[in-house]
């Protein structure tokens, strides 16, 4: 059988050619023998890919961020180490505790020892998206497979810190929120009959803030069932209509227009846009390909359509600076650090440094607005209970004062 490979010299240089054995095992064993370190030993002719693999890919639910994270990191040390891509799945399969995942790794550990390449095995598992296989082919095909997977664990490790850091600061009002509603339910609930059965005894007459307090509280405890199921009907219906794509278009743009979040949307979504291209385009991946994926992977389709623009006037031969101009999305410093890295030749360190600044950017936005949130919040919740109380002591403090 003859086998294709591509290895690491003793001296440090990449060599790849062509190698008669019986088995992959014998072939790996032979080059080694040699002094070569194997990044990639393929089948000259590969089997084909089993139907199996294709179903995979329909069944298997969507891994954690962090365990590709993981993955790739222990993948990418042990392909730098000099152990060959089938002997680095099997010792990572062993210690993995997701079950899907772990198949996922099983399947494509048979398909390389069948002598599939590692981008080819998977493109085959929904788990790897376009930018994974991408970086990861480029790394095969440019000798640099180790460097590739540690680009890959790298990417994914900053994607997930910057969503982490977008949570964390919407966890604060949404608990405040949650927590304000729950109290209010418990109010209106248990304490407002009792409160509504003390006044009619005493025959005191009610204010009109809190008449209708109790009106509200009496209409929410006779129709909670109604409510809750309304609630969540309405809740059903805005992600039916929103899920469409003319509403997710709208949405887009209606984010980039609120005062507060616009800046968060726009600097976050450019850093994952121009980190994720800057891998691409140091990893080896042709500039237009490159383009395409960033744009498939913005999530905000303003940014979508500005790197369509650039990709079109890419492929028309305008340079990346002029091209990025004239989309009129990407903001001065994105154009200016472009045609810096390419009259230098070092786009991919440019785009790197932008992301990077937009990071910082993102962490600025995200202190500042958590700073603002909070005395915002304190307000509400203080609206809450001061309406309560007015309501609730505003007829005690009245009685009161016409027994005395």
């Amino acid at each position: 059988m003859n086998f294709k490979y591509r290895a690491r010299t003793s001296d440090g240089e990449i060599t790849e050619g062509y190698i008669e054995a019986d088995s992959q095992k014998n072939a790996l064993n032979s080059l080694r023998s040699r002094g070569m370190i194997v990044i990639n030993l393929n089948s000259n002719k590969p089997d084909k890919i089993p139907v199996k693999s294709v179903i995979n890919r329909i069944t298997h639910a969507k891994i954690p961020t962090k365990n590709l994270m993981i993955f790739f990191r222990q993948l990418a040390t042990m392909v730098q180490a000099g152990l060959n891509i089938s002997s680095a799945f099997e010792i990572i399969c062993a210690q993995e505790k997701n079950k899907s995942f772990k198949n996922s790794l099983l399947n494509i550990k048979n398909m390389l020892e069948r002598g599939v390449s590692l981008s080819q095995a998977m493109s085959q598992h929904n788990e790897f998206n376009a930018l994974i296989i991408s970086l990861v082919e480029a790394g095969e095909e440019g000798g640099l497979l180790d460097t590739a997977l540690e680009q890959v664990a790298t990417l994914l490790e900053k994607q997930e810190n910057l969503k982490n850091k977008i949570h964390n600061a919407l966890f604060y009002p949404t608990f405040v929120i949650i927590f304000a509603l729950v109290v209010a339910g418990v109010f209106f609930m248990y304490l407002v009959p009792k409160f509504k059965s003390v006044f009619e005894s005493m025959n005191i007459e009610l204010p009109a803030m809190t008449a209708n307090l109790f009106n509200f509280g009496e209409y929410v405890i006779n129709n909670y069932k109604l409510i809750l199921i309304s609630g969540l009907g309405i809740i059903f219906l805005i992600w039916i209509l929103f899920s469409g794509k003319f509403a997710k278009n709208f949405m887009d743009r209606f984010k980039l227009k609120i005062p507060v979040l616009k800046n968060l949307i726009f600097k976050s979504s450019m850093a994952r846009a121009t980190r994720i291209l800057s891998a691409l385009i140091s990893a080896g991946v042709p500039v237009i390909r490159s383009l395409e994926m960033a744009e498939n992977t913005a999530e905000n389709i303003v940014i979508r359509e500005g790197f369509e623009e650039l990709r079109h006037g890419a492929s028309r031969g305008v340079s990346l600076g002029d091209a990025s101009k004239q989309a009129g999305i990407f903001p001065v410093l994105i154009s200016q650090m472009m045609r810096i890295g390419e009259e230098t030749g070092h786009l991919d360190n440019m785009l790197e440094r932008v992301a990077s600044w937009y990071d910082q950017e993102v962490d600025t936005q995200i202190k500042n607005t958590v700073s603002l949130l909070e005395p915002v919040m304190i307000i509400f919740v203080g609206l809450i209970v001061g309406v309560i109380a007015l309501s609730i002591f505003g007829p005690v403090t009245s009685a009161m004062s016409q027994i005395m």
